[in-house]
This record gives structure tokens, sequence and C-alpha cells, in this order.
């Protein structure tokens, strides 16, 4: 496949150059202040770690602010993504999730970067987020920055595509207290709690959670229960006027289901336990900012070990193989996980043009798990990486660098660099063009991936079954992009619209590949002849297409909030699936071609919320739930309607009663999500939260 057409960026640049000539010759010189972070204007660090306007920054960012989350119908923080062009949140179980963004989507997206406060949550031994188990409440939440397009030198390798950066409430800013409790569909039960104070060297919050249900109920009498408790103690001080430290805290336990919902579900509990720590020291004077951050955390997920039984060999071969392979699950999507990640970065304002960031980080990654990765020791990965942007500014142009150099234990080196321009309209609208090149490590998973059961003493052969062996010729994925984004607002009609135009190319991509059958180990197998797979750089493929987000927010009477989304891809591609057959995946259909969602809210009298949620998605086959795209149907296009009503009672001064009445899908419209057999239906909820 050919990489981004070098006339196009040719031609591209060639335009920003010529403009910003033509503006050095014409326009007047418009710099930035301080004032102008003071503002109503919208501020982001996530494109650069930069405090930059929205119209200033090198990548489209999409906000999802505390009002949007309030007026939203969203139950868990994935359906809230539902609210961003171009990403795609789905339920791969009742309380499973993915979000994706322009990737090949399975139940494990690679390919975006989730972050809470800074902090990666993303497992490498599962090469995704597991949602479910994060100790995090949407009422936790303040508000979530999204990076749509890569930002690899920002965040680094996982940020591929895009990244989230989801941000609590600070102890230094937020002093309402609060309990809550909703209740509804799956006999749904979840209490939520937060409190917050001061001490004599700063402010303190501690939020604590206990979530669960029963799950659905399927066809052949399965269901997906799930409970998740948690807790999070954050803490902000600062002993001087120039040093700040924050200490976050935060520990979850529970259990969730896993498995296939494909005609005849197989469903298995799987119990998690986990924690992190995280500090952050800050030095922040008029000119610099000196920030160091570290965080550690422990994900341990378990499930019970497969009994003789269970394995249809009969107790005593079925025993004498599990002796063999302990521990053996009963599901592999198991083990033990820990990061430690340390990051120091310096930020400086250079002069009243030019803004510069410098950074250096260091991530550790050990997991621990014999079925996946084929030992019963610790798999270690690290990697370290520089990182710089730049922002100069000068007219009505703005300049943005960035550069960043990953080095990899097992996966060498690779420099992934971004050059966008932006041109200022207006004092208030932009428009945008950047040239990217990034590259995405292999998880620890994919660089280490060997599936291995070992045959018990007396068999002919060592080994009963060899699904996957390690590939240690496995190379980083590699994205050519260009995007053009044009932001504009109007704040005299409290109005905005985000538009981004991108063409991806991504070669070299990472996928399952079949590299020889066993026929020799047939006997051994019931008769059936058993195949070795490999993860390899055997797919590539080309998005195109466009997003918008039109957003009206408004203090005036009622509170009007209206934000339109929708989102067009055009994938092109194909990964090859079996060297054995020369079984070729074309990947059309593996991304759905239209997304789009609109939120409508209005707060009448008497402090009465109405609001509207309506989600759109085209058909799409998923990778995994449609293994075989000749056979299996795709998913059928659905619209989902959703209604919240809230009312709100003023106790006292102090005390304010809250009480919503959520209906999801409020037509009864059932539609497939994932897997066929996974139906959304109507779903009920009520919450009642008392402030003070």
């Amino acid at each position: 496949m050919p990489y981004i057409d070098s006339h196009w960026a040719l031609k591209s640049l060639s335009a920003a150059a010529f403009l910003s000539f033509v503006s050095f010759q014409t326009a007047a010189q418009d710099e930035l202040s301080e004032l102008d972070y003071l503002n109503d204007i919208e501020v982001t660090f996530a494109a650069t770690r930069l405090p930059q306007q929205l119209k200033n920054a090198p990548a489209s960012v999409t906000i999802i602010d505390r009002a949007m989350i309030d007026a939203s119908s969203a139950t868990n923080i994935t359906e809230l993504m539902r609210l961003v062009p171009g990403l795609q949140s789905y339920h791969i179980a009742t309380n499973a999730s993915a979000v994706s963004y322009h990737g090949m989507s399975d139940k494990f997206p690679p390919r975006m970067e989730v972050m809470i406060d800074g902090r990666s949550v993303y497992i490498p031994l599962f090469s995704a987020v597991i949602w479910e188990t994060l100790p995090l409440s949407i009422d936790d939440i303040a508000r979530i920055e999204v990076v749509r397009g890569t930002n690899t030198v920002t965040q680094g390798s996982n940020a591929f595509l895009g990244a989230i950066n989801i941000i609590t409430h600070s102890a230094l800013g937020h002093t309402n207290n609060l309990v809550k409790y909703t209740s509804g569909e799956f006999n749904n039960n979840t209490y939520f709690g937060r409190y917050s104070g001061a001490h004599r060297l700063g402010f303190y919050s501690l939020s604590a959670e206990v979530s669960g249900n029963d799950g659905s109920q399927f066809s052949n009498g399965e269901q997906d229960p799930y409970l998740n408790r948690h807790l999070t103690f954050n803490n902000t001080f600062s002993p001087t006027l120039f040093d700040t430290i924050s200490l976050n805290l935060g520990m979850s336990s529970g259990y969730s289901t896993v498995g296939d919902i494909i005609r005849n579900p197989d469903l298995k509990r799987r119990d998690f336990s986990n924690h992190f720590e995280s500090i952050e020291w800050k030095h922040a004077t008029d000119e610099s900012d000196l920030t160091v951050h570290y965080s550690h955390s422990y994900n341990d997920i378990d499930a019970r070990s497969l009994t003789a039984a269970e394995t249809g060999l009969g107790l005593v071969l079925g025993q004498a193989l599990l002796n063999v392979n302990s521990p053996f699950k009963i599901t592999a999507e198991t083990g033990k996980i820990e990061q430690h990640d340390l990051e120091v970065s310096l930020r400086q304002q250079l002069n009243n043009n030019t803004k510069i960031i410098n950074g250096i980080s260091y991530r550790s990654a050990s997991a621990q798990n014999r079925q996946l990765l084929d030992s019963l020791e610790w798999v270690n990965e690290s990697s370290v990486r520089l990182f710089s942007n730049i922002e100069y500014q000068t007219n009505r142009w703005i300049y943005n660098l960035g550069l960043t150099g990953e080095k990899s234990d097992h996966n060498g080196s690779r420099v992934s660099p971004r050059i966008a321009a932006n041109y200022q309209l207006s004092d208030s609208s932009s428009i945008r063009c950047s040239v990217s090149r990034a590259y995405r490590m292999p998880s620890l998973l994919e660089a280490n991936y060997q599936s291995t059961i070992y045959a018990p003493a007396g068999y002919p052969l060592p080994v009963y079954d060899y699904a996957f062996t390690r590939n240690s010729n496995l190379k980083p994925e590699q994205l050519d992009s260009v995007d053009v984004g044009v932001l504009a607002t109007w704040p005299e009609y409290s109005s905005s619209l985000d538009l981004r135009i991108f063409l991806e190319e991504i070669s070299n991509g990472i996928t399952e590949n079949e590299i020889m059958s066993k026929p020799e180990l047939a006997a051994l197998l019931s008769g059936k002849t058993s195949k070795v797979h490999i993860m390899d750089n055997t797919s590539e493929w080309q998005n195109k297409g466009f997003e918008l987000q039109y957003k009206y927010q408004s203090q005036n009477t009622f509170k009007p909030l209206f934000v339109l989304n929708y989102g067009y891809i055009e994938t092109r591609g194909n990964r090859l699936l079996s060297e054995v057959t020369n079984r070729v995946d074309p990947l059309e259909t593996r991304n759905p071609m239209h997304t789009a969602s609109l939120l409508a809210s209005a707060t009448l009298p008497n402090e009465l919320q109405i609001s509207l949620n309506h989600y759109f998605l085209s058909s799409v086959q998923w990778i995994e739930a449609h293994r075989n795209v000749d056979v299996d149907p795709p998913n059928s296009p659905y619209h989902r309607t959703d209604l919240k009503i809230s009312k709100k009672l003023k106790l006292s001064s102090q005390n304010e009663l809250s009480i919503a009445l959520i209906v999801q899908n409020l037509l009864d419209n059932p539609y497939s999500e994932f897997y066929a057999e996974n139906m959304f239906e109507q779903r009920t909820y009520i919450q009642a939260q008392l402030s003070f």
C-alpha cells in the first residue's frame, strides 16, 4: 500500500507557507497574554501539554464538560464517548464495553491511549483498557478531553490514533459533598458518595462507590452479573507559593464475566482487584513550570481453574493434562499486571511568542499469565521516551512542532514527528493543517504472545496443542496522516463548529496470522487438525473521511444545550489471516461508515431539566464478533433515543435533592451491539442525589 500521497502533502505545506508569507505582510501581530486563559474560551493541555486555546491546538480536541455529562443519559463512562464525533463506543456484554477510534475494532481496541488525570490505564497484557474494572465513577469526572487523531508526539505509543484524558474533580476546587443512589435495569443498585474537606496544608477529597447488577439473561440461561467496589483519595497541598503536590490513591475490586456471546453464549466469571498510587510535584514560576510525576498500578484479574471434567478428555487424562499445565484458568483473559511510570517535564514561556515543553518519561510494565505468555515467570518490558513541543506565534499564524523519540526493550527505537500550522481567521476562529508520522510499539502481549498446552508424560509428543508462537521479529505499526481542521466560534450566538478532514495510512498493522497446520497432532486432538498462529505485521489500511461537531450552549433562560456530532469514514485495506490458505480479510466493513449523536437539553422553571439523546451507528462487522466476513452477517444499523428528566429540590441554603429518571432506548427498538445475541433493549433507571 502506498504511503500518504507526497504530492498532496507537498501542496498542503506549500499552501501553508504561501499563506504564512502573505500574513506576515498584511496582518497585525496577534499575541496571547495570560488574560486569554482567564476568559470563557476553553483551554486544553491535551494536544501538546502546553496551555492552548482550542483554536491554537495542532489537533482536533473534543471536550465533554460537566454540563454535557449531567445532561447525558449515560450510566457508565464509555457511553459518554458517544458524544465525541468519530468515536465508536459499544457494549461487548451487559457490563463490558469498549471504545475505539478509526481502528480495526474488536473487544480489545489497542490504538487509543486512555488516562485518568494523566495516568495511563491502558493494560499491556490485553492491549486495551478494561473499563469495567476502573476505580472511577461518572460523578468523579469534571471533564473529558479527547484528542481526535494521532497524539503519539505527546502521549507516546499508545496514542497511535487518539487519546482520552479523564479529568476528575480536584480536591483544591471542588467542595460539594454528595451521596447518590441509582436503581434500575438488571436489578442494578449503585451507591456513590464523595466528601471534600480542608486541612492545615491543603485540600482533600474522598469518594467511594459500590455498583452491581444481575446482568442479562441469555437464551441458554447464562447471565453476566457484575460488581465493582472502589475507593479513591485525592490530596492537594502547597508547601510554598511556588510548589504544589498532588497525591492520588485508589483501589477497586469485584467481578464481571467474559466470553463469547455468539449463538450459544459461553460466559465465565472473572474477579479483579486493583490499586494505584500517583504523586505529582509542580514548581511554577511566572516563566516556567517544572513537573515530576510518578504513578504505580497493580491489577490482579483472576478466575477459577478448569476442572478435569470440563476438559472433555475424561477425569484421568484431563487431570494429567491440567497437572502439567497448572495453573490453567477457565479463561485466558486473566493475569497479574504491574506498571511504573516516571515523567519529568519542563514547560517554559521563552518570550511573548514562543512556548516550549521538553520532557523524558520511563515506563516499566510486567505481566504474569501462563496461558498467554507460556511462562510462570513475570514477563517484563520497559521503554524510555523523550518528547518536545514548541509553539510559535506570529501575526495570525501559530506553528506547533512536536517530536518524540521512543526506545523499547524489544522493539528498537522510533521517532514520531508532527508539524502543524494554524491560521487565525478571526479572534475566535481558525483553520489548521497538520502532517504526522507515528509509530505504535507492539504491546507486551503482542510481542510475547505464546500459547502452549503441554502433553502429560507417556505421550509421543511433548506438546498437546500449540496455538500461538512468539514472533521475535514483530515490528511497530506505522501511521502517516494529514488532517485539515476548522474551528469556528460565535460567542454572540453561544455556538461553535469543529470540523476535521483526515487521511490516515496505516502500514505494518499487527494482526493474528495462521502460519502452519499441524496434521501430525490430529490423533492427539480428537482427530482435529491443529493450527499455529502468530502475531504479525500482515495488515494495512487507509482511513479517510471527516468529522464535525456543532455545539450550542447558553446560560440564558432555560440554559439550552445542543450538541450534534457526525463522523464519516471510508476504510480500504486488507489483513492476511492465513499464510497456509492465503485467506485475506477485506477491511472495508470493519468500521462503521457513519456515526452520529445528538444531545439536546433545556432547564424549565422550577429546576426541571429535560434531555434527549439520540445515537446512530451504521452497519459494521466487528472483528472477532464477525470472524468470517463472507458468512457472518453484519450488525444492522441502529437508531437509539434516550430520555432523561431531572428535578432539583432546594432543601436549605446548603442542601439540595436531585431526582432523575433515565430511559435508554425510549422507543424500545432492540438492536445488537458487537455480538449478535447481545441485544440492547429498553432500560430504565431512577437516581436520587443529595448534595450538602
